[in-house]
């Protein structure tokens, strides 16, 4: 009796080291892509991806994996001049990305759960469902639609335009296009180097927006109080209106 007993105990043993041995894994890998690629598509259900540009026409992809027991195949896909994002890399699988591309690369798709950080890309057009969106030294247009998460942008050369359901928004250096800002909760902070159309629309949250002088300008808050330092010019050549339910406005010239 005491010998079975010792080998169950053997057995449990022996399947507890075999279960750490193959189980909760990590594993970077990097790649480089032959292909001359100009899109990024974003596609993965949870992955921080961080994407930046190089002044060559290499594209590479550090896959940073968690994976229980196995992992299969690479997380990215190629078609064309496209590389897609999708972590797909087996059951109970996921991965981050770090990866780097050629100037003039914009970036599409839908990240689910995750940060975002794109620095020195041609574009976005992206939605997100958690996380925080970055992007820096973007020369073009930008698209963000986003559910829950901070977005912090720096430099952008482009329209920009955003609608968000939850997170503070933060974008310094805007030049090239016009504003258009939607959210329902967070505060709005807009530094604007160059004159510009600007509407932004908050609901819960205050808004500040710091621009060159010469607006036709509208603001309205049920909650909260207005100090417009960039005056009226009812013959200016841009428009900015501002408006929130509950919250401050405040508008700066620079």
């Amino acid at each position: 009796m005491e010998s079975r007993q010792l080998g169950v105990a053997v057995l449990v043993i022996a399947a507890g080291v075999g279960l750490w041995q193959f189980a909760g894994k990590d594993k970077d890998d990097e790649h480089r892509v032959d292909a001359k690629v100009d899109t990024v598509r974003l596609a993965a259900d949870n992955a921080d991806i961080s994407i930046k540009v190089s002044d060559d026409n290499t594209t590479t992809v550090k896959e940073k994996r968690h994976y229980w027991f196995f992992q299969r195949g690479a997380a990215y896909s190629v078609d064309g001049s496209t590389l897609k994002l999708d972590g797909d890399c087996g059951w109970s699988c996921s991965a981050d990305y770090e990866v780097t591309v050629p100037r003039g690369t914009k970036v599409v798709g839908e990240n689910g759960s995750g940060d975002l950080s794109l620095t020195g890309v041609a574009g976005v057009d992206a939605d997100s469902r958690s996380g925080q969106v970055q992007l820096n030294d973007v020369s073009g247009d930008v698209q963000l639609d986003l559910t829950s998460g901070d977005v912090d942008i720096n430099n952008l050369v482009g329209r920009l335009q955003i609608k968000a359901n939850s997170g503070d928004i933060e974008a310094d250096g805007l030049r090239g296009g016009a504003i258009d800002i939607e959210t329902s909760s967070g505060d709005i902070g807009l530094d604007l180097t160059e004159a510009n159309d600007v509407r932004v629309k908050g609901t819960s949250g205050d808004v500040e927006i710091t621009a060159p002088t010469g607006y036709r300008v509208s603001t309205d808050t049920r909650s909260g109080e207005v100090e417009n330092a960039l005056g009226n010019d009812s013959a200016g050549a841009h428009s900015l209106t501002a408006s929130t339910v509950s919250g401050d406005i405040e508008l700066k010239h620079n």
